[in-house]
């Protein structure tokens, strides 16, 4: 009997850790695996790449690398937000973040707030980029729109 509770018992906890995320967190996974994808593909280009040591200043409110918005515009493109004209692509971005946090009021305002084109498209990416920081799920615990 002690063997068949220890199978047992063994049987549950691999089904449990090969379960699946939960909805949430997958989409959150999902999107921070195009993140990184998008990120190295900028980075092999020479023309949109920016020094990592510089992207990690700017996270703590260090300047702008020269290069930053060619950058932000080729992650911007990567990632479905702009088209290749550089507008938002709206429907892209709303889709995207509904199947991060799910239906909810807040977030037309969100989107309404961050899908906004501006003066020009490295402009526009740059204003997207600043909207998902601002609301990205956080790894670490930490709400979206909270410091990190």
């Amino acid at each position: 009997m002690n063997q068949l509770t220890v199978v047992v018992f063994f049987a549950c906890v691999a089904a449990l850790l090969a379960s699946p995320l939960e909805p949430k967190a997958a989409a959150a996974q999902a999107s921070q695996d195009r993140l990184k994808a998008a990120h190295h593909k900028c980075q092999s280009n020479p023309a949109t790449a920016v020094e990592e040591s510089a992207l990690k200043a700017l996270t703590s409110g260090g300047p702008k690398p020269a290069n930053y918005g060619a950058h932000a515009l080729c992650m911007s493109k990567a990632l479905g937000w702009q088209s290749e004209d550089g507008s938002v692509n709206t429907e892209t971005i709303k889709a995207r973040a509904e199947n991060i946090f799910g239906p909810s009021p807040k977030l037309n305002e969100i989107v309404n707030e961050c899908a906004q084109n501006q003066a020009n498209a490295e402009e526009t990416a740059v204003h997207l980029t600043r909207c998902y920081v601002k609301y990205a799920p956080r790894h670490n615990g930490h709400p979206p729109g909270h410091p990190h």
